[in-house]
């Protein structure tokens, strides 16, 4: 059996983000207000709105924006949606591969990053969960919490 980093290592390497099938960005304009963003965070659940110009990456509001910057202060929903989004500091190719994109994610310290085509304009954005499903899905009898096989039995309640 393979060491667990070259598992890791063989199946992030080589993978470009685009493998992992992102959809199309949650995304509206930056002349677009509070209310707009948050329409848009609800209607596609996922958990994020990227801000564009001309369809290239301004800002980012995520959940954590909502709550941070517009619920705890009482925002008014016509109020501009741009000074609520956090700025981008780091956008990534599709052709770029998961391995460096989660090492961006870890030494950024963020996690959404906008995925670009060659011009510049948004094709995704690459969320935590989005590895997290990646792993689930390359790594499933290590990652989940279900016994791998029907008839396994876990030493523990808690299967530990």
């Amino acid at each position: 059996m393979a060491e667990p980093t070259n598992i890791v290592r063989g199946t992030f390497e080589p993978d470009p983000i685009s493998a992992l099938g992102l959809p199309s960005p949650v995304s509206i304009t930056i002349t677009s207000n509070v209310k707009t963003a948050l329409a848009a965070v609800q209607s596609r659940g996922q958990g994020y709105v990227l801000v564009v110009e001309d369809g290239m990456p301004r800002g980012l509001m995520s959940e954590r924006e909502v709550l941070m910057q517009v619920v705890a202060r009482d925002v008014k929903y016509d109020s501009g949606v741009m000074d609520f989004v956090s700025p981008i500091p780091v956008v990534l190719m599709d052709s770029e591969t998961i391995a460096h994109a989660v090492k961006t994610m870890a030494s950024e310290g963020i996690d959404n990053i906008p995925v670009v085509d060659a011009s510049g304009k948004a094709t995704a954005v690459l969320r935590a969960l989005d590895v997290i499903h990646f792993l689930a899905e390359a790594f499933p009898e290590e990652l989940l919490n279900l016994p791998p096989e029907p008839h396994q039995t876990m030493p523990k309640p808690e299967g530990g």
